[in-house]
């Protein structure tokens, strides 16, 4: 029998596309101590020696490891609203052209940053083995010890947004600042502690050019050069029935976190002061429409699986409301995602929060948000394979 089939013969010179295996088969992940200070935290903010961060390979983020050791306490010491996470007054890591990345911010924001930016399978740092908070009128009293994430790298499961970090004369840096006690505290310990903050830099080596059996491997993240953005917006004045534009959003927004506070009071307040239904507008359409704050809190279990109290350990936090919808289209918990659902922004589009607010009280509304900036600009094909 034979083949009918007619095959095309091969050109003289013509060779086969080379199909390289993805950038994360050639590689390996690596965790690597850079940064060791230790401060006294007293009444008065400290501007922390600088950090350059080291080559790596490619930065996928950097984890702060922060712990505060009180001796000889006898105050009934309490933690403020935000404490122990706003030990680190600012967080600021700048690109290599001193940009921010991530920041400015303090490290309560980070807190809820991490918690709710779909980063890991636990997000919350008070759910983690290392976390503590020591209350009461005990020796230690004051004690604390937390671990928080900057991240760089978008999505782990290929490396999207993971950044070159091979120089050691372009380098990224990040800024940090030591707290105040009375912000810190509601009642402070007797003695002020001694806060350590050390920094361990997360990457990717630089890949083999074959993997173990010899097949090609891709020598870049998807998109590389490809970024995230986290930056924070603090709307003042919040009052009554409000329409406000957010402004200065560009890029593609991959995620909005709501924290509100009744001004000159806490997240509690804010979270009262909420409106209650809640609307988002986007050019004309309304992307959230009338949104009962019962049901945002039912998202909040649902989708992050944050069940326990408020303010608890694995619980929702006052006052905090998260936008994940964009980065939630690819599995049941927002993170990892597909990339198709950014919603494309630049300056001339019209991103409006709607509702009552207070009404009878003025609250003060920040915003964290996350953007992706496809490099080259405009690429949005590169971050989704093409597609």
């Amino acid at each position: 029998m034979t083949d009918t089939m007619d095959r095309a013969p091969a050109r003289r010179g013509q060779e086969q596309a080379v199909v390289l295996r993805p950038f994360i088969a050639g590689t390996r992940r690596t965790d690597e101590p850079d940064y060791d200070v230790s401060q006294l935290l007293g009444a008065a903010e400290v501007r922390l020696p600088s950090y350059q961060i080291s080559p790596n390979g490619y930065l996928r983020g950097i984890y702060l490891i922060v712990e505060n050791v009180t001796a000889g306490n006898s105050a009934a010491v309490t933690f403020a609203e935000d404490g122990p996470f706003n030990a680190l007054a600012n967080v600021n890591l700048q690109d290599t052209n001193s940009q921010p990345v991530v920041g400015p911010m303090t490290g309560y924001d980070l807190y809820i940053l991490n918690k709710y930016g779909g980063y890991a399978f636990s997000d919350d740092a008070r759910n983690s083995g290392a976390f503590a908070a020591v209350t009461g009128a005990g020796g230690t009293g004051g004690s604390f010890t937390f671990v928080l994430y900057v991240p760089v790298e978008i999505v782990a499961r290929d490396a999207l947004g993971a950044q070159p970090n091979k120089s050691g004369s372009s380098q990224f840096s990040l800024v940090l600042t030591a707290g105040v006690n009375t912000t810190i505290y509601g009642t402070p310990p007797t003695a002020a502690g001694t806060m350590r903050v050390r920094a361990v830099i997360s990457g990717w080596q630089d890949p083999d050019s074959n993997d173990s059996r010899g097949n090609p491997t891709a020598q870049d993240p998807p998109a590389v050069q490809s970024s995230q953005y986290w930056h924070k917006q603090v709307y003042q004045s919040m009052a009554g029935a409000t329409a406000r534009r957010l402004q200065g959003i560009d890029g593609l927004l991959r995620g909005l976190i709501f924290i509100n506070r009744r001004t000159a009071s806490t997240r509690v307040n804010g979270a009262a002061d909420f409106p209650d239904p809640f609307t988002l507008k986007y050019e004309n359409s309304l992307i959230i429409e009338s949104r009962p704050r019962v049901l945002w809190l039912h998202y909040i279990a649902r989708i992050y699986g944050y069940q326990a109290a408020a303010e608890a350990a694995n619980g929702r936090d006052n006052g905090v409301f998260p936008v994940f919808e964009w980065m939630n289209d690819y599995g049941p918990k927002p993170g990892w995602e597909s990339r198709f659902g950014y919603l494309p922004m630049s300056s001339a589009s019209n991103l409006e929060v709607q509702g009552v607010f207070g009404p009878a009280q003025t609250d003060d509304l920040t915003v964290l948000v996350n953007k992706v900036v496809p490099f080259p600009q405009g690429n949005v094909r590169g971050l989704t394979g093409g597609r």
